[in-house]
Parts: structure tokens; sequence; C-alpha cells
């Protein structure tokens, strides 16, 4: 590709993550570099022997995009969320899926705890992190134990009447003894405090009022109490050198960053969802004053936000606009509920806006050297298309499949791939009308049959037609669909190819070739139309199985009047079959519960 040098020669030389995409701007690959431009540049130089992912993955990378971040610590958080987000094609990906570990206070009970998670949720409680190591997070827990005792247990504790015994913890100094009423809520209020203020990067206050009350008590020659709460300043400036946090918000944020060369300003968004930075997005403003950013910024969040799907509860700028409480009422109207426009001065918003800000100048410096991208189609999609030598993208696949046990409850299935992706709301399942036996080929042209007249008769549920057909079996079932198609293409406002995979050796028929392609097992090309056969095949077996159970669970029992449900169930556990039934006196019949005398005279008759 005659692109690709140009794909890392305009990367910043500075820490961040990657983002491989495809032609049609699909996620690909996800990495994190300490200097981007180098790490990108080792895929597209010729040393040594590159791995078959790195080979298979090169093929279809026609874009590369980037998000500069201050730290390599950052980058490996970063890259974290946008793998769980975008569940990239060429990443491994844990089946468990681990996440980073949080510090979470539970602050909505009576006496708040500690404790350490990985499921960050809007459940009223505070979060903390995210830590890169569980064990820097125990060690941070540890020393703030130190300082601020805070429970680490699991009892539930009420305000007041708490009569649990007390554990180590409370005899070693660390935590208070809530659980024995050994101190107030309002004084556990304070620690918990005091915690909440250091975790959320707000150590200088809390180093500030430990040196003053160090000071207070050696000036009151109360040189033991002085000489705790300096030993406690000391934990406190070890613990804020063992790990820098960063308060995770539950909130939705658009976090903005603004940058101008010449005319043309570029606005980088940072969208953050439930505490974690998922994507950005850039926009290039014409005619901007690069002198007045603040003009600029305020033209675009009116353009944008004016047709924008979603309106976060909170947006982040690099500096303050004007209107702009006419602005937040205008955006408040939009959302519903509150939104906020501010300038943050520190903490984790201002690192994101200056993060934002950063990446919003290097872009707009390679918007003036022209660095221009390429578009398409997924890159499985794109290699089936060429295989099949098809004028059209393949946006729409649609794949078929025939169930039946013997020549009963025979259905047939439909299932769409959309994208590259299963749009499980367009599938459609057929039952079985016209054939006797057992005749998969003739099965198969009634299936086609009814959902090309259905497509024709503008019927909505059927209205969408595909791209490409993909028939479950071998020449036998393509040749029943073909004919099914040759019957209703001069009606069809287009020509629909189709192929077949039958599933022995996993050979592609192709109409007018005499012999089958075959690819190999480690091509993604035969993996995606593998997965569209696969899911065509549960969704048919999954209806055979509901029409079998649904026949097995009728009897002759359902033809009795005053015989539901419940009524058939206590008879069958009763007495075990209908036969059985059928020789109970009537006595017998009326020793089951629920079966009144009139029911059971009925049974007796019809039975």
């Amino acid at each position: 590709m005659s692109l690709q040098p140009k794909l890392w020669q305009s990367l910043p030389d500075a820490p961040g993550v990657y983002l491989m995409k495809a032609s049609d701007g699909a996620v690909i690959y996800v990495g994190k570099a300490l200097r981007l431009r180098y790490r990108v540049r080792s895929y597209f130089q010729r040393r040594g022997i590159p791995t078959p992912t790195i080979v298979q993955l090169m093929r279809y990378v026609a874009d590369i995009d980037y998000i500069v971040t201050e730290t390599e610590v950052e980058a490996l958080i970063l890259e974290n969320n946008l793998i769980k987000a975008h569940q990239p094609r060429y990443n491994v990906k844990l089946k468990d899926d681990k996440r980073y570990p949080y510090l979470q206070v539970t602050v909505n009970e009576p006496f708040p705890r500690i404790q350490i998670t990985r499921i960050a949720e809007n459940d009223g409680t505070r979060y903390f992190g995210p830590f890169v190591h569980v064990r820097s997070t125990r060690k941070t827990m540890k020393q703030l134990t130190k300082v601020f005792p805070i429970r680490t247990c699991n009892l539930p504790l009420a305000e007041i009447g708490n009569r649990h015994r007390v554990c180590l913890d409370y005899h070693i100094g660390r935590c208070p003894g809530p659980c024995a009423d050994r101190i107030s809520a309002q004084e556990y209020g304070a620690i918990v405090q005091k915690v909440c203020q250091f975790l959320g990067g707000n150590t200088d206050a809390v180093v500030n009022q430990l040196t003053q009350q160090m000071q207070a008590a050696a000036a009151a020659l109360d040189f033991e109490t002085a000489a705790k709460y300096r030993d406690t300043l000391n934990d406190v400036q070890q613990a804020i050198t063992t790990q820098s946090l960063d308060n995770v918000s539950s909130t939705d944020e658009d976090v903005l960053g603004i940058a101008a060369k010449n005319d043309v300003a570029c606005v980088q968004i940072l969208r953050v969802r439930d505490g974690k930075l998922l994507e950005r997005e850039h926009y290039y403003l014409n005619d901007a004053n690069p002198e007045s950013p603040a003009d600029a910024l305020a033209a675009f969040i009116t353009q944008h936000y004016q047709n924008a799907g979603f309106v976060p509860k909170t947006i982040a700028l690099p500096t303050q606009v004007e209107s702009v409480e006419l602005i937040e009422q205008w955006l408040t109207e939009k959302r519903g509920n509150k939104v906020t426009l501010h300038a943050p001065r520190a903490g984790r918003l201002r690192r994101l806006v200056a993060m934002a800000t950063k990446n919003a100048d290097i872009i707009v410096t390679q918007h003036e050297q022209n660095v221009v991208y390429s578009s398409g189609t997924h890159p499985a999609l794109a290699e089936l298309q060429e295989l099949l030598n098809l004028p059209q993208s393949l946006r729409r696949i649609e794949a078929f499949d025939i169930s039946n046990l013997g020549d009963r409850f025979a259905v047939g299935s439909m299932v769409v791939m959309e994208d590259g992706e299963p749009a499980s709301g367009e599938y459609r399942r057929f039952k079985i009308r016209t054939v006797a036996g057992q005749n998969d080929f003739a099965m198969m042209n009634e299936v086609l049959t009814r959902r090309l007249r259905r497509a024709i008769a503008q019927d909505e549920k059927f209205r969408k037609l595909p791209d490409l057909m993909l028939i479950d079996g071998g020449k036998g079932q393509l040749s029943a669909a073909q004919a099914a198609m040759r019957a209703h293409e001069a009606k069809l406002p287009q020509k629909i190819p189709m192929i077949a995979l039958a599933k022995r050796i996993e050979e592609i028929f192709v109409p007018g070739k005499q012999e089958p392609i075959v690819l190999r097992k480690d091509n993604p090309t035969l993996h995606l139309i593998q997965r569209l056969r696969d899911e065509a095949h549960r969704f048919a077996v999954t209806y055979h199985r509901k029409l079998r159970q649904k026949a097995l669970s009728e009897s002759v029992l359902d033809e009795i009047p005053d015989i539901g449900p419940k009524r058939k169930q206590a008879l069958l556990q009763h007495f075990g079959s209908v036969d059985v039934i059928r020789e109970a006196s009537l006595d017998e019949l009326l020793s089951v519960k629920g079966i009144p005398r009139h029911v059971a005279e009925s049974i007796r008759k019809h039975l």
C-alpha cells in the first residue's frame, strides 16, 4: 500500500495509544507505546520475519488513529479501556474480562468501609482509580488504614445499636470499632471525609491539616501526640508516593480541547463514559480566529450539540466561553436535566482537558501537512467480495438452513449479518408447508421461494434484499435455491448472488464453477461465513426443538373439558401415564388433589 508510510510518519514522538483501522473505519487493533511514531513504524519495516498475525493484520490496515497521553501508564489503562470498548479483531482478549482494580468507599452506608473492586458502578458509592497493579492497590489501602482508621470488613452496621465483637484491626488502631459503637457516626464521617479527600487528589489539604495539628500539639508541649501526628504525616507522604490516583466519575462527560493554525481550528472531544475514556473525535472549524479560541469553542458547541443524539451531564472546556448560562440552559432543555459547562483549573478533568488540547494541536498541525486517509469496507467482507468477483460491497448477507426429524417438524431459518455483525432483529423462521417426506432440497426451495415472494410483495419484514445469500449445504441445496431465484429474479430490483458452504471439509460452492473454493482453516473470511452458517443452523434447530417439544407435551387429556395445565400435571404426576389414568376407578380419580366429581366423571367418559 502506497499510503502506508504516511500512516506512521505523521504520528507524534510521544507516549499514547494507537488504533489501527480497516478501510471501513472499524478498529482492528489497539496498542500502546512510549513513542508512538517509532512503535508504529516497526510494523512497516521489513526486518526479521513477522508473525503470521502481523502479516494478516497489515493486509487490512488502511488508517491509524491515536490518542496522546502524558505517561506510558496512562496509555496502558487507556489501551485496556479501548480494547474492551471496540473488541478489536487482532487483539488478545481475556475471556474472563478482568478489569483494573479500584478502591471503593461505600459512602451510602452509615459507617462506610473501604475495599478493592474491579467493577466501578453507578451505585451511590465512590470509586477511586484505576490502579495498574492490584499489589500497589493493597499497599495503598494498607497505608490509608494506618493514617485514617476506616473499616475494611463487610459487616452490616446501623447508626446505633451495633453489638458485634471488635476485631484485630481495632486493637492495632486501624479501625475505630463502629461495629461495637466505639465511635459515633459523626466522628467516623470526619475520617471518611479525609479518606475521600486524599483519594480524590486533595492531598495538600490533608498534609496541611496534619502539619497544623502536629505543630499545635508541640506548642502545647504534648510531645507524645505531636509524635503521633508526625508518624501519621510520614505515612501520608509515603502513601502519596505509592500510587497516583484519579477520582472516578460515574457521570458521562465530554472533554474539549482546541488548537488553531492560521484560519483553521481543530476541536478535539474526549468522550468519557462511566468514568472511562472510551473514544475521541475531532472536528475542523474554518475561518476561526487563532487569537480567540473562546469564540470558536462557543460556535462549535452550539453547532455540534444542535443535532447531537446525546448530551452529557458535564462538558469540560479549556477556557470559559461567553453566554455560558444561556448555552447551559439550552443544553439542559435538550438533555432533560442539568448540564454544566466549566473550565476546570485542577484535578482529573483539567488533566483530560490538557490531553484533549495536546491532541488537537497535533491533529491541526497534521492537517496543514495534508495527511490523507482512505476508507472502504470490512476486511473479511472485502476479501469475500474480491474472492467472488462481485461489484457491490457485501453490507448485508442472509444465510438459510433446514432442520427436520424425518418428515416431521420440518423448519427453515434465515439469519442476517449486516456490516459483519449479526442483526438478530432481522432473523426469520419458516414452518415447511408444501413438502412431504424428508426432502431437504425441496424444503430449501420452498424457504427461498417464500422469502423472495414476500420481498416482491413489499412485506415490511422481508423488504430489505441481501447483497449475498449463503446456503447451508452443498451443490444440491445450492441448485434448489438457484431454482427458486430463477423463478422470481425478473420481479426483483437487483440480482442476488448465492454461495453454499458444505460442512464436511468447508467447501464453498459458487454457481457456474465446477470446483469449490477451499480456504485455509485460519482464514478470517472463512471464519466469518462459518459463524453465519452456524448461526443459521442454531436458529433452525432451536425452532425445530420448540415445535417438537410442544407436540410431545400435548396429549389426549387436552381434549377433555375442564382439564387445564394444572389438572393435567396433577393427574400425570399421580398416575404416571395416560394408560394408568384410563384404568383408574372413579374413587382413585377423586383422590387426586384438585379433581372434583364432575371432572372425574368427564375423564372416565372420555377415556
